[in-house]
């Protein structure tokens, strides 16, 4: 039974097989006709031929199959097969060979023996499976089950030799087409580089080595466009530099580019003019080519003889794919970095407005104040407008969000920050903006106190409890009673002091001091502090059961120095409050004194600028505050950091050793220093108020610099 399903399959496989066989014959039939390519036309034409020459063999060996199964067994339809596979061989091999002739100008040197080559190599592999193939059906018998045996091994060996077949055909196609392979991974890397938008001088590099490693090339050299008018500056090289560290855009290589647009060699027979060739030649130069794009030279390659051999057609025309690659690169870096420039003067007029808009802000509010009616002036100099928080950063405004968040809450709220950055007052702000507000506001400095006064000071104390007591003082706890309690520097009281304000918190009941009797209060606890309480905790100076009661809800109020632009509004509302405590009239900070307010690291934050704006008020003579009314402090730190930033941004970290390292030095900061005055002047197109903000400087010590270095 399995038998005649064996032969009922194997005749119905024959019957599809020839019939896709009819239908391959009918394609190329109609392929022929209705192609216009002349050369696929002729490819066409010759497996045609091939095809129609293999009909009668195959339909032959097809009849022995069917009719002679008993001849077709002992293999006499091997002859008519191999006649059918030379058929098709020679078709193959013609139709093949004349389309790589048809570039012989190009490829006459590899092309010839890559075709011998791989005819060689076919007539071989067809050989090797009809030997092998009549070898093992010699040694069968005529029954079914030898036949099978002998068509599997003919199936594995065919299988193996084609797989071999695939792979040495690889190897001949990287042999003899070389350029393809290494275009091919050029492209991927030019690629990159094109996404990845990398500087100039990174693609003249990649340009170089890609050029030099495909071209065997060990000497070359690419010159970028810088300036106007066009000036082709030496970016990189390969092997010896050339002599020529820049070429104007009116030598003559450079011309003769511009005109031709295409590879320049300086080879013998060249039609470049002797001018040309002799300055490519002076370059240590075989090859030149221009990176152009849209009729813009970008850039200009240049590349020495070949370490073997001369430069070919196909070379050539690789150096031009990679030229174009790469113009492509350069253009779009380009591009990338003026939009970059745009986006940064974009930001700096904004941020110039936003300044701009904060001064308005400050002289109404000033205005206003001088005339309203006179009232008394605060005893605080920290007085703030009703809100009681200054500024318009988004570190102010994200931390006064959280503020009237929090404040609806019952919870502890601990305010972490340096000294001097406003932590009472957003604690007033808290309160004032809670159900609280109604009720008092008490606050505790606890750094001010020792542990017996602060004890007393918090919970009371009743008569006779200690030497001085003459009678009871009712404590701030009980002071602060439905409304808040802020102890600033929380990190400061004794542990004795910590125990006892936990129970409080916990139990919201005290004793007084020298009394058991319990007091029982409704107070919310703010607290404050600018130290490491985590760090107190392991130094075992501070509870931490107490710490997590505290810091419920944990809030950061970041120094002066991260919030820069609030200092134009911090320090007009200081300027109106101690000019009109002075008796003075409308006064203003000029741009370079801002620019110092604003340059300076302010270790003292809030507190330290409205010093040093009361003293600016104090010592003015004019209506304007300008640098010297600024302590020399101030303006030496600002003016020191501007030094360091621009030792450290080229890269200068020692020390001088000796008299004549320090002269050497100095000169070297000089010239730096010039260097970067010079690029800030370019990039702000002369003007000096913009390349003094840009480099943190008071627009008139930018004009010293200037006249220092002779630029004035």
């Amino acid at each position: 039974y399995w038998l005649v399903a064996l032969r009922v399959t194997i005749y119905v496989y024959l019957c599809v097989a020839a019939l896709w066989y009819l239908a391959s014959i009918v394609c190329l039939v109609v392929s022929y006709r209705s192609n216009p390519d002349a050369t696929e036309r002729n490819q066409v034409k010759w497996i045609l031929f091939g095809s129609l020459g293999a009909l009668v063999p195959i339909g032959t060996s097809l009849y022995l199959a069917v009719l002679k199964p008993v001849e077709f067994s002992r293999g006499d339809a091997t002859w008519w097969m191999f006649a059918a596979s030379v058929c098709f061989t020679t078709a193959f091999v013609i139709s093949i060979t004349r389309y790589r002739l048809m570039q012989l100008d190009q490829i006459i040197s590899s092309g010839m023996v890559y075709f011998f080559i791989s005819f060689l190599f076919g007539v071989v592999y067809y050989a090797v499976i009809f030997i092998g193939t009549l070898i093992v059906g010699s040694h069968s018998g005529p029954d079914l089950s030898q036949a099978l045996s002998v068509s599997t091994i003919a199936l594995v060996f065919m299988l193996l030799f084609d797989r071999a077949r695939s792979r040495i055909k690889k190897a001949l196609d990287r042999r003899f087409y070389r350029e393809k392979h290494q275009l091919d991974r050029t492209l991927q890397r030019m690629g990159q580089a094109i996404d990845q938008l990398v500087d100039p001088p990174t693609l003249a590099k990649q340009l170089l080595q890609a050029s030099a490693e495909v071209l065997n090339v060990s000497r070359g050299a690419v010159y970028l466009r810088q300036g106007e008018p066009p000036l082709y500056k030496l970016t990189e090289s390969l092997g010896s530099a050339p002599p020529l560290l820049e070429l104007s855009s009116g030598c003559p290589l450079v011309e003769a580019i511009l005109r031709r647009g295409s590879v320049l060699a300086a080879a013998n027979g060249s039609p470049l003019s002797d001018p040309v060739r002799r300055q490519l030649r002076f370059l240590g130069g075989e090859v030149a080519h221009g990176l152009a794009h849209e009729g813009e030279l970008l850039a200009l390659l240049v590349l020495g003889p070949k370490d073997l051999g001369w430069y070919t057609t196909e070379d050539l025309n690789l150096l031009t794919a990679f030229a174009q690659l790469t113009a492509l690169a350069l253009k779009s870096a380009e591009r990338h970095r003026t939009i970059e420039g745009l986006n940064r003067e974009l930001h700096t007029k904004v941020e110039k407005i936003s300044e701009q808009q904060r001064r308005i802000i400050a002289l109404q509010s000033q205005l206003t104040r001088q005339t309203a009616a006179p009232e008394a002036v605060p005893d605080s100099a920290a007085a703030a407008p009703s809100d009681g928080i200054i500024g318009s950063s988004t570190a102010v405004q994200e931390l006064l969000q959280l503020v009237r968040k929090v404040s609806a809450s019952q919870s502890a709220v601990l305010f972490r920050g340096e000294s001097g950055t406003g932590k009472e007052l957003l604690a007033l702000a808290l309160h004032e903006s809670s159900p609280r507000a109604g009720k008092a506001f008490v606050k505790v400095h606890c750094a001010a106190l020792s542990p017996s006064l602060l004890e007393s000071e918090l919970f009371g104390h009743v008569k006779g409890a200690f030497t001085g007591a003459h009678r009871d003082k009712v404590g701030r706890f009980e002071l602060a009673n439905g409304g808040t309690l802020f102890l600033d520097e929380i990190g400061d009281i004794s542990l004795e002091v910590q125990t006892k304000l936990l129970r409080v918190l916990q139990e919201k009941t005290f004793e007084r001091v020298g009394s058991s009797e319990p007091v029982q209060v409704d107070v919310r606890v703010i607290a404050a502090t600018h130290q490491n309480l985590e760090r107190l905790i392991s130094e075992e100076r501070f509870r931490e059961d107490l710490f997590y009661r505290l810091n419920v809800i944990s809030l950061h109020v970041p120094p002066l120095r991260e919030r820069r632009e609030d200092i134009v509004e911090l320090a007009g509302h200081f300027l109106s409050l101690h000019a009109q405590r002075c008796g003075k009239g409308l006064l203003q900070i000029d741009d370079d004194a801002m620019a110092m307010l604003k340059g300076y690291s302010w270790p003292g934050n809030i507190r330290q600028l409205e010093n040093v704006i009361e003293r600016a008020v104090v010592v003015s003579e004019g209506t304007e505050i300008g640098v010297a009314d600024l302590p020399s402090e101030l303006v030496g730190a600002v003016e020191h950091a501007y030094e360091f930033k621009l030792d450290h941004a080229n890269g200068n970290n020692h020390s001088p050793d000796g008299p004549i390292g320090v002269w050497e030095e100095r000169e070297e900061r000089d010239r730096r220093e010039r260097e970067r005055l010079v690029r800030a002047l370019a990039t702000a197109k002369g003007n000096k108020a913009e390349a003094a903000r840009a480099l943190g400087l008071a627009r008139s010590t930018l004009v010293s610099r200037l006249k220092k270095h002779g630029l004035s």
